[in-house]
């Protein structure tokens, strides 16, 4: 096609609509044909609408002013454009594409077209990441390029952002910041994949709109949208796995009216010990979980309400314990397996509250957040009576954000964010690793986006102050950090190539584990030791993206190089605390990250279903002064092929999928770190569907189906000498249906 516009609509007024309906019509841009089940998203009032069998969707509209809508469908390129004062009806004309390129994303706060974005971001679904199965949520993150996954067998992982992890990648879910004691290297994100519909990611320095601390990036999580106006729907998903003989399962049920909607989700899983290549078990590697959800939205005059709830619990085995001195890595390797928990174990809950409330005018927006997460940590060691470790953590979150719209080409976002943190332990504990305190964040910021033709400039600017206070330590003051920080970035679009460029700078300030940790950490087998005079991180970044698409194929090339001054890391002491090695925090003038994510889709003419993509990730960190930095994850290469069919049975295969993901030596480590191997690893999953509208799928497939022997250089279980599974096999159902409700007219 000469003209590649991903549609052709007339942005015309939709005056004052108090109540007034605006109808849009979708059309085939080539063939001139109205599209059925085409998603219409009104992003101001939470409505999503789809079209009938002529094209044609409604939307009640109850403000004037201007409106975001999203029009999506399966095959064809994304619309998404702002409608302000004027007509009642719309046609709109999707252009077909056969790639999916992620055109829209929500991290900013907001629906933002990708390619006038100047900071790259990683958009996935969570549907394209599960494709071959997974059991945890760091595993699914694993397959975006410049992500990996550090994990303590199956039941713990957390992600990790071009080489960091931990404290310096923060993990937000729709908004609201999650805590979840993740400064463990035994402790996960406090978060799963249920309920969650996609996933971005910002890799590098993104202090600007998320706060202090994402020295590695952001993992921005979203939830699942809400049912269609005026309709419910069922989903429920299964999934069952060979190799720890468990399994979990996932049930939402959602309904929307026109003005109100909601859906409640559930999940558990329960796996026992995971089955090694040579056969044998890894000992206490069993876990399970249960967690539940409830979301709800309601729409004002000019206004937009939401209120989530998610909680959480999880009993998770600490493979590799033991307080054997003659222990042999061969120890924790049996011959029999088990799913009961027995010690030493982990206990996990959750809870996370969210409250937001958005107010529309005509050229500004603001929105009002606050937010409570309670984490409850318990950590048995030796007796079932008494925790080695009980430690609650509770915070409490607060945002605005102010959007104003300075004219047609230029809007400026400020914003306040505010943060208290109490951490207790329960006095019942056998250990204290860190004292009770309290601390408080506060952070302003405003960022500036200007459009002129091809080109989005954004610059911004942000300050952030931490203050610790409380500390239960004798003769201890109150410590406070401060941080000055900025981003400038800018991007260039054309009907192909997207190019971008940004530099930004972030603060991390030292967390209460690195400055006072003083006791063991059984989980991690380390006895740590902080240090109470250690300074805040500084990074400095500076990021480039080539993107070129075109109908059957896409190339993504991003370059990178990052300095973090004052590094804080954990390094031996040298000694043993009741044979348990002795660590403590100290800091690096400089560290320098630099490398390369690159990743390329091609969906040949003449194979119309078929794809294949390749990404590779190159990290390279060199420590100024001594080799401080531990867990450099390996050079990876991941090929994936998929063929869709096209066919109309009632029963009938719909997808394979075969991924193949190559991970070269890790030789660059630390002191007393040992090096990695490479490693092959084969997987693959077949996808049936029943029905004319994909209600009812299997899937089923294997991963490492070669039983390759491994062990990746990020896992946690490294020092026993662990592989990782063998041979996994997996067998899933699926089911998705949505109805009208018999009342349409309901105006809940």
């Amino acid at each position: 096609m000469k003209n590649t516009l991903v549609l052709y609509f007339f942005l015309l007024l939709i005056g004052s609509f108090h109540g007034q309906p605006l109808t849009v019509e979708v059309f085939d841009s080539i063939r001139n044909v109205p599209l059925s089940n085409a998603t219409v998203y009104c992003v101001e009032f939470d409505q999503t609408v789809l079209t009938n069998s002529d094209g044609k969707s409604v939307i009640i509209i109850n403000t004037s002013g201007c409106l975001n809508i999203k029009v999506l469908m399966l095959g064809y390129r994304s619309a998404f454009f702002t409608v302000c004062e004027g007509q009642s009806n719309l046609k709109i004309y999707l252009l077909p594409v056969h790639l999916d390129m992620h055109e829209v994303t929500v991290s900013s706060g907001a629906l933002v077209q990708s390619n006038k974005n100047p900071f790259h971001i990683e958009s996935q679904k969570m549907s394209s990441l599960g494709m071959i199965s997974n059991l945890a949520l760091g595993e699914a993150l694993a397959k975006i390029p410049g992500v990996y996954n550090a994990a303590l067998g199956n039941g713990i992982s957390k992600p990790v952002i071009r080489g960091m992890q931990g404290m310096r990648v923060v993990t937000l879910l729709n908004g609201l910041r999650l805590e979840g004691q993740q400064w463990g290297g035994d402790h996960g994100i406090g978060s799963t994949s249920f309920g969650v519909s996609a996933v971005e990611v910002i890799k590098g320095p993104a202090s600007l709109l998320y706060g202090a601390d994402a020295l590695g990036g952001v993992v921005y999580l979203v939830d699942a949208p809400f049912a269609p106006s005026n309709a419910r729907s069922v989903e429920f998903q299964s999934e069952g796995f060979s190799n720890t003989l468990g399994g979990r399962a996932q049930l939402i049920y959602k309904e929307s009216y026109r003005k109100f909607r909601w859906f409640f989700a559930s999940t558990y899983a329960n796996h026992a010990d995971f089955q090694l290549p040579s056969g044998k078990f890894a000992k206490n590697s069993r876990f399970n979980d249960f967690g539940a959800k409830v979301n709800l939205s309601f729409t004002g005059k000019r206004s937009l309400y939401s209120l989530r709830y998610t909680a959480s619990h999880s009993v998770v085995g600490i493979p590799g314990h033991t307080h054997d001195s003659l222990a042999t890595p061969m120890t924790f390797q049996v011959a029999d397996r088990a799913r009961t928990y027995e010690l030493p174990a982990q206990f996990f809950q959750n809870h996370l509250m969210q409250a937001t409330a958005n107010f529309y005018r005509d050229k500004s927006d603001i929105l009002f957040m606050y937010g409570a997460t309670l984490n409850r940590l318990i950590e048995f060691d030796e007796k079932v009576s008494i925790p080695s470790l009980s430690m609650f953590l509770l915070n409490h979150l607060a945002q605005m954000r102010w959007q104003l719209k300075w004219n047609k080409s230029t809007k400026l976002t400020a914003g306040l964010q505010a943060m208290t943190q109490d951490n207790a332990n329960a006095l019942n504990a056998s250990d204290t690793l860190i004292p009770n305190a309290q601390s408080v964040d506060v952070g302003g910021y405003v960022s500036v986006n200007h459009e002129h033709k091809k080109w989005n400039l954004q610059a911004g600017i942000r300050y952030d102050r931490r203050t610790i206070f409380g500390i239960d330590i004798p003769h201890q003051k109150n410590i406070s950090f401060n941080g000055l920080n900025g981003s400038v970035g800018m991007v260039r679009s054309s009907d192909k190539f997207v190019w971008r460029t940004s530099l930004s700078t972030g603060f991390r300030a030292p967390h209460l584990t690195e400055l006072f940790s003083n006791g063991y950490h059984h989980g991690a087998l380390r006895y740590e030791v902080g240090d109470a005079a250690l300074v805040p991180e500084k990074a400095s970044q500076l990021d480039a993206t080539l993107e070129w698409n075109q109908a059957h194929g896409a190339f993504v090339f991003n370059p990178f190089v990052s300095l973090i001054q004052d590094y804080i890391y954990l390094t031996p002491m040298g000694i043993l605390f009741d044979g348990i090695p002795g660590y403590r925090y100290v800091q690096n003038n400089q560290v320098l990250f630099s490398g390369v994510d690159l990743s390329y889709h091609v969906h040949p003419h003449f194979a119309h279903g078929l794809h294949w993509e390749v990404s590779l990730s190159y990290l390279h960190v060199s420590a100024l002064g001594d080799s401080s930095v531990s867990m450099i994850p390996q050079p990876r290469m991941q090929n994936v092929l998929r063929y869709e069919f096209d066919v109309k049975n009632l029963v009938r295969l719909k997808e394979v999928n075969v991924q193949s993901t190559l991970m070269g030596p890790q030789n660059n480590v630390a002191y007393l770190e040992s090096s990695s191997k490479g490693y092959h690893v084969l997987d693959f999953s077949l996808v049936f569907a029943f029905g004319k509208s994909d209600q009812f799928t299997v899937k089923g497939g294997g991963r490492n189906v070669l039983n390759s022997t491994y062990i990746d250089h990020l896992s946690r279980l490294k020092n026993i000498q662990m592989p990782f599974p063998g041979r996994n096999f997996f067998l899933g159902i699926g089911y998705n249906i949505t109805s009208n409700l018999k009342n349409k007219s309901y105006e809940k």
